[in-house]
């Protein structure tokens, strides 16, 4: 029998946006967004942002020739993950 923390997994949350930007500018406007929310070490890769906080960790994807952002937020906790994406999608669209 298994407990139910055992079987439990990360919440996981999603969003994607619609972005027309080039690469590179996808990319610094992300990395600029989650340290506003107080991500202090970004992980940039070619095409994604990973960044962790507290507990969750970001992954966000920039796909210039498609013309979207997607972004991945998980941790231990759905409300927390979804608070930590609010706030990266609402620094994001701030500018």
């Amino acid at each position: 029998m298994f407990s139910q923390s055992a079987v439990a997994g990360p919440a996981v949350t999603t969003e994607w946006i619609e972005a027309r930007m080039p690469l590179e500018s996808c990319k610094q406007r992300v990395e600029d967004s989650l340290r506003r929310v107080g991500v202090r070490e970004v992980d940039p890769k070619k095409f994604t942002i990973f960044a962790h906080h507290g507990e969750n960790t970001a992954a966000i994807r920039c796909l210039p020739d498609q013309g979207i952002i997607f972004f991945v937020v998980s941790g231990p906790k759905l409300q927390s993950a979804d608070d930590f994406l609010d706030d990266i999608l609402a620094a994001f669209r701030r500018r």
